[in-house]
């Protein structure tokens, strides 16, 4: 299992808003930078997975910040989950 913490500026939450309201200067840099971060998170969630694994994603400060209890648990239920899995499969 791979646990990742997206920042939302660099990894894209909330794209569209973010593009036309945040990003001000230098645009022709950070929008192509920064849309190749988001393509590079699914191919590494598709590698991952393809691999066998589970992946789970937060955001920084909207789900983390905010929710640390329910991340944890999250986190928690998926391995509840894989274990589950593991045991079918012997």
């Amino acid at each position: 299992m791979l646990v990742f913490v997206d920042g939302e500026f660099w990894h894209g939450y909330d794209w569209e808003n973010v593009k036309k309201q945040r990003i001000h200067t230098n645009r022709d840099y950070w929008i192509p930078k920064l849309e190749r971060n988001m393509e590079r998170d699914q191919e590494v969630n598709q590698k991952l997975k393809d691999m066998g694994y589970t992946v789970i994603r937060f955001w920084e400060k909207h789900e983390v910040f905010k929710d640390m209890d329910g991340c944890v648990n999250q986190v928690l239920e998926a391995i509840e989950h894989n274990k589950k899995q593991m045991k079918k499969e012997k």
